[in-house]
């Protein structure tokens, strides 16, 4: 998925070790055609220490219910003190009611205790779309010179007067163009939330019913039109299928 040669790292966090045992064991045709590698965790403390030591995790399932340090806690130390977006979180847990109050960590989805294998192979698949997707560059002209950017360093596209602004933690660009275009080659991985607005969903930290709130505390507002559309999108991910 992610190209000729890559591996896709998985971390397994929980200190149920059958639960470990179970993904592993999910995952083990990919495991076993070198597609991905897994490494597992039973604390928490211990999956924080390696990544903070430079480990990489493309994707980490992350049981909530960790001991001493729970998986909220994780994540948002991963998200915040590493300053890590890029690594997919998928928070497992025996309680469906947590959904919604994990949504500043950005999740990339939720599973409720018991799981399927279909559930852990299907979010896995997203995962390694997205991460490759992310990794693509959007390629644009400026005049007579042409630019490209990662994907995952966008923040957002903003439409104005004829013009595409291309927002990023480290500037702008602007060029001449079309949003609906630009939302085509995205293949749905950013959401639209206004007529002038395409959104990188990684950026989200904050969603209200009328405006979206961005890890640099830009908030953009999420026109009437779109907003049944953002609000289902958004906890699609979460919803124990």
């Amino acid at each position: 998925m992610k190209g000729v040669g890559s591996v896709f790292y998985v971390a397994i966090c929980d200190d149920e070790k059958a639960i470990c045992v179970e993904i592993e064991r999910f995952l083990a045709s990919y495991i076993k055609d070198a597609l991905i590698q897994t490494k597992i965790f039973y604390s928490g403390e211990k999956l924080y220490k390696s990544m903070e030591a430079g480990e990489h995790f493309d994707m980490i399932f992350l049981d909530i219910e960790l001991k001493l340090i729970n998986g909220v806690r994780v994540a948002e130390k991963i998200r915040e003190e590493l300053s890590n977006e890029k690594t997919h979180i998928v928070f497992i847990s025996g309680k469906q009611e947590y959904a919604i109050e994990l949504f500043s960590v950005r999740p990339l989805h939720f599973l409720v205790k018991p799981f399927s294998k279909k559930q852990v192979i299907d979010v896995l698949i997203k995962a390694m779309k997205l991460s490759q997707i992310y990794h693509e560059y959007f390629e644009f002209r400026i005049e007579q010179s042409y630019y490209k950017v990662f994907y995952g360093d966008v923040l957002y596209f903003e439409s104005k007067a004829r013009k595409i602004i291309i927002h990023m933690s480290k500037g702008e660009y602007e060029f001449y163009g079309k949003l609906n275009h630009i939302e085509e080659k995205t293949h749905g991985n950013f959401l639209r939330i206004h007529q002038s607005y395409l959104v990188n969903p990684l950026y989200i930290e904050h969603y209200e019913y009328d405006q979206v709130l961005l890890l640099d505390n830009r908030s953009l507002p999420i026109s009437k039109s779109f907003r049944s559309t953002v609000r289902n999108k958004l906890l699609e991910n979460w919803e124990n299928e």
